[in-house]
Order: structure tokens, then sequence, then C-alpha cells
């Protein structure tokens, strides 16, 4: 129990630590990562208050900070996108999971009724993070253990909380994605040890239907796992990992015709039909290859996962190659859908965001490599792959504070901006050291 709990606690501080220190030596003030993560900051205050999910008390205060860009003067009453007005009461316009997860850590502050400030809502919501991403490491180097020898778990666990967006982004906002990997690795931990026994695939299904209503994009992971445990434990097996999705679908639809009324006034609903607007390559290259947004170029060390990948592919790696193989299709589905979408480069946000769904399942197959004779003769452009990962986690928590966003950013209609490499986010940052540290006196354009 010894490692599990220091990657959980090292996790914790080190996230927290890592941005509160940036903070307080003025470095970046920034403490509100995207206007996404502003209702999932709040809901919890509003649960615990009054155990309601409209956000009225607190709608004032979220659009004297962050208003409708068209009506900043607040006038003309419009909602800011992040919410939804139904029956006169605000919502939010996102899956409320993470708000749910956070609720314990909210619980003391909000009884001792803590000032509702910003500070202190990001200090908590941070927290909540840090906590949500460090007990998803947990839980996959536990996943790992039952994959590959102890070293090779403990190692791969280090690169998924720390040379990942994991680090720098998902951990340091209430954003979905956390919420999302937490349920997965759940989710395959419990699948993994269906072998033994069946009813852990009852179990698989339920963590895999929680990711589902944290995120939609799940919905993919569960139609390639479906096919995976029908190959596996066929039809039986298939219904026991299906039917315990009524108890997370149940909830949701519940709490959407209480509070909601209709699907339709969930946030996602109206993007739906309308949203896909980049060609499917173009996206998908650029959630892989782009200067600015590529897991490529922000995780390098993510190159031996394809490798992993070939090695199984070519039936070079023949433990569980069914297992890996649905991993291999559920990054590759993943990227080429999620590529199709008009924000695929995920907005305003750190890094490959829009891909961090599938961090868990680049992480385990990392299994293959670690695993070959390849490892011991590129272990030390290995090893400097991951430093160089973890680096550019590093300039993301010193340096996200959206400013090349706002110079740089034209949005998804002209997206050649995601693609110039003199512009790019990290070349951004790499500019702002050279500039604190007096080499050069110009940073920004």
């Amino acid at each position: 129990m010894k490692k599990p709990i220091i990657l959980f606690l090292g996790a914790i501080f080190i996230y927290f630590v890592s941005w509160y220190s940036i903070y307080n030596t003025n470095i970046n003030q920034f403490i509100i990562q995207s206007e996404d993560t502003i209702p999932s900051m709040f809901l919890p205050f509003s649960i615990i208050k009054k155990g309601t999910l409209y956000l009225d008390d607190y709608y004032q205060i979220m659009i004297e900070r962050y208003p409708h860009p068209d009506d900043k003067k607040y006038i003309l009453g419009k909602t800011p996108f992040y919410l939804r007005k139904v029956s006169g009461h605000y919502l939010s316009a996102f899956p409320i999971m993470s708000s749910i997860l956070a609720l314990p850590i909210y619980l003391i502050p909000v009884f001792l009724n803590i000032d509702v400030n910003w500070f202190n809502i990001a200090l908590l919501a941070r927290l909540s993070s840090a906590i949500i991403v460090g007990l998803s490491g947990v839980f996959l180097y536990q996943l790992l253990l039952k994959l590959t020898k102890e070293d090779n778990a403990f190692i791969i666990t280090l690169i998924y909380l720390f040379a990942t967006i994991n680090f720098a982004s998902i951990s340091q906002a209430l954003w979905q994605h956390g919420t999302l990997e937490l349920f997965t690795i759940l989710s395959l931990l419990f699948l993994v040890k269906a072998p033994a026994k069946k009813i852990n695939l009852y179990f698989s299904g339920l963590f895999l239907g929680l990711a589902l209503i944290s995120r939609p994009t799940a919905v993919l992971f569960l139609i390639t796992l479906s096919f995976y445990v029908l190959k596996v434990y066929k039809f039986s097996g298939l219904v026991k990992f299906l039917a315990p999705l009524i108890v997370p679908i149940a909830f949701f639809l519940l709490y959407n015709s209480i509070f909601y009324e209709s699907i339709l006034n969930q946030g996602y609903s109206s993007q739906l039909l309308d949203s896909w607007r980049t060609p499917i390559f173009v996206g998908f290259a650029g959630l892989w290859l782009s200067p600015s947004k590529g897991i490529l170029v922000y995780s390098p060390v993510f190159l031996f996962s394809l490798f992993g990948s070939f090695l199984v592919l070519r039936k070079r790696y023949t433990t569980q190659p069914l297992l890996y193989k649905s991993f291999i299709a559920i990054i590759l589905l993943h990227t080429l859908v999620v590529g199709m979408w008009k924000h695929w480069y995920g907005g305003w946000s750190f890094g490959y965001r829009m891909a961090s769904d599938v961090i868990p399942f680049l992480a385990i197959l990392l299994v293959p490599y670690l695993e070959s004779g390849y490892h011991q003769r590129t272990k030390k452009v290995f090893f400097g792959l991951l430093g160089l990962s973890v680096l550019v986690e590093l300039l993301g928590i010193a340096f996200f504070d959206g400013i090349w966003h706002g110079v740089y950013d034209k949005g998804f209609k002209d997206q050649r901006w995601l693609w110039s490499l003199k512009e790019s986010e990290l070349v951004f940052y790499v500019k702002r050291v050279l500039a604190k540290l007096n080499v050069i006196t110009v940073s920004l354009p």
C-alpha cells in the first residue's frame, strides 16, 4: 500500500503546491483556467447549501467577471455559453459529475460559511481537481499491476500524472475530463479482474456508465469495449456489462427531468448537429501533431505508446492482444471523431485537452514497449522524452494564462494559427522564460 499512498499524496501536493507557488510569487496570477469550468466550481455550493442544481444565487458574481461577450454591461440579459436558463433558473451547460465528486472537499468550508469569492472558489476547485486526478492515478497503478511488473506500473503512473496535461490542465480546474478518466480507469480495473470473477463485469459497466454521464465522449469507449466483452464473454457477459448502465442513466434522466426539464436544455444538445465542421483528417492530424495542441508535441513520451501499439498489431506482444487492440481502437476512434469537432483544439485551454480523455489508454499502451527488448536499447531516448514531457507541463503551470490565445487564437473558421511553429504556444512560453531571464527583452508580439 506504500506506493499508492505516495502516488496519491505526492500528486496532490505537487499539483496544488506547484500552482500556489507560481501564484504566490506573482509569476502567474491566472486562477481560472477556462469559463467552461465556472459552473462546476459553484455548483457544490448550491447542492450543499440548498440541495439544488440551480446557480441563481451565484449568477451575478459569475457574469460580473465572465459576462456574455455581446452583453458585457448586462443590459440585454443574454446568458453566457457556460450556463443554460430554464424557467427563469440558471443551470450548468455541462455535465455535473465533477461537481458531485467535489462535494466532500467543499463540505466543511461551506458549513464554516467560507466567503464566496473567486480566490476561495478557485482554491477549492483546484484542490478537488488535484484529488480527483491523484485518485485516478492510484487506480491506474492498481490496474497496471494486473498487466505488468511493479516497476513498469510505477513509471507509467508517474507519466500519467506528471508527463501529460493531467498535470498542467486537468488537475488544475474542475474539468469533465478528470472525472471521466477516474471512472474510465475504474471500469478498466474491474474489466481486467473479470476473468477471475464475472461479477466484476457489473462493476466495470457501472463505472463506464458513470464515465458516460460525466462526459459524452465516453460513448466511444462503451461501444468499443462492448465488442470486446461480447467477443471474450459472449452474450451473457455483455448483458452483465451493460445492465448496470441503467443506474447512472436513470440518475441523469432524473436530475434532467427535475431541473433541466428537457434533454434539449442540456448544453451539448444544441451543439450536437451543427458542430462537426472540421475536415476529419485535419482535426485528427491536429490532435496528434499541431505545434500548439498535439499529443506528441505536449507529451512526446507517448511516441512509445505508438510503438507499443505497433508491437501489439504486429503480434510481437501477445499478452491479452484483444484487450490492447481495443485500447488502440478507442484512441483511434476518439481522435478521429473529436477531430471533426469545430473546437477539436479545446478552445482556451492548455495543450490537447480534447484528447485528454484517452490519456489512460495511451499510458497503458506503454506496457508492450516497456516489456519488450526495445526498451533497453532506447532507454535514453525514452527518459529524454519523458523529461521533455514533464518540462512542457511545468511551462504550462507557470505560464498558461490565456495571453497566447488572446494574441493568436482566430477561432475554428481559420485554423492555420494552430499549425504555426513560430507562433505556437510552447514557443511563446519559452520566449517568456527567456524574457524573465533577461536573455531577450520582448516576449510578446
